[in-house]
């Protein structure tokens, strides 16, 4: 490689100038005195202008040397400072990781994998962005996401994948919870029935009040397919966005819901009902640009979110 040529023979001229003499560079570049005659030959052929002058002391710059040691030593220092941040990108300890995903994926996902994260490279900078999977797919593409949560969309037909030229690099299976606050009658009756080992049926909670995911989002088509298998009618009092706020409106029991269960994992005043045959799932991909290598950084994220979800 010749730009690596060139950085060989500027680094033998400026050892050179440094230390006075040939012998004295060759023992600190721990090369021989042909091979470091041959690297300044080269560099002045190169450049068209003799760069030392001998002397009764040993060898000195010429002013054409004086001019190119001057530039030398900054493309050397600039170079020692591209392979330390090479160096720390690929070792982990620089570097930055740009994620994407809906609103389960940043409150109930991510926080954990970072978290896991961190305790290993807590030099590592995040920048999470809260976005529906169409805008995620968007910004995987245009670069501003590195490492996207794209939730599946089952209705969706394999000519219209909008998974094309992304790469999946694992599956999360994301289980669909029907919650109640404390004080819902249907909480006491559905512990009544867990002690017989029995679960509530799909009619208790027939037209019962809900507060669900707006209509058209993949959450949403998922519950109305599972719904119409069992026969169960909603009955909707609010649509909302974020499945934090769907558990605030169900703490102050404004009505049942259906959220992730990543959503769940640190919520200690709700209460998860079973209902008999109803099993709500979800596919979340975790996905990439197909043909844009990840950053070290991003790559490593990757395999942290295999080893949590998989």
């Amino acid at each position: 490689m010749q730009e690596l040529q060139d950085i060989y023979r500027l680094q033998a001229f400026v050892t050179v100038v440094q230390e006075g003499s040939l012998s004295s560079a060759v023992n600190k570049l721990h090369i021989t005195q042909p091979a470091l005659s041959a690297r300044l030959k080269l560099l002045e052929e190169g450049l068209g202008c003799p760069l030392l002058e001998r002397t009764a002391r040993g060898v000195r710059p010429t002013s054409m040397g004086k001019l190119v040691y001057g530039i030398a030593v900054d493309i050397l220092k600039r170079m020692g400072q591209l392979q330390t941040t090479v160096r720390n990108h690929l070792e982990l300890r620089e570097g930055f990781v740009h994620l994407g995903g809906g609103a389960t994926a940043v409150a109930g996902v991510f926080p954990d994998a970072i978290s896991e994260y961190r305790k290993k490279h807590p030099q590592i900078q995040f920048t999470l962005h809260e976005k529906d999977s169409a805008t995620v797919i968007e910004s995987l593409h245009d670069g501003s996401v590195d490492v996207g949560l794209i939730t599946r969309n089952p209705f969706i037909s394999q000519n219209e994948d909008p998974l094309v030229g992304l790469k999946v690099h694992a599956e999360i299976i994301d289980t669909l919870e029907v919650i109640a606050a404390p004080q819902h009658p249907l909480v006491q009756m559905s512990q009544l029935l867990e002690k017989q080992g029995k679960a509530l049926l799909p009619i208790h909670i027939n037209r019962q009040p809900m507060i669900l995911f707006e209509s058209g989002s993949a959450i949403y088509d998922i519950i109305e397919m599972e719904f119409r298998k069992l026969g169960i009618r909603h009955r909707t009092v609010m649509t909302l966005r974020s499945a934090q706020s769907m558990i605030k409106m169900v703490e102050k029991n404004i009505g049942l819901s259906i959220v992730s269960a990543h959503s769940l994992r640190n919520e200690k005043g709700i209460h998860i009902l079973k209902i008999q045959g109803l099993k709500m799932e979800r596919s979340i991909q975790i996905c990439s640009v197909l043909d844009r290598e990840l950053t070290p950084a991003s790559a490593e994220f990757v395999n942290v979110l295999k080893r949590i979800y998989n």
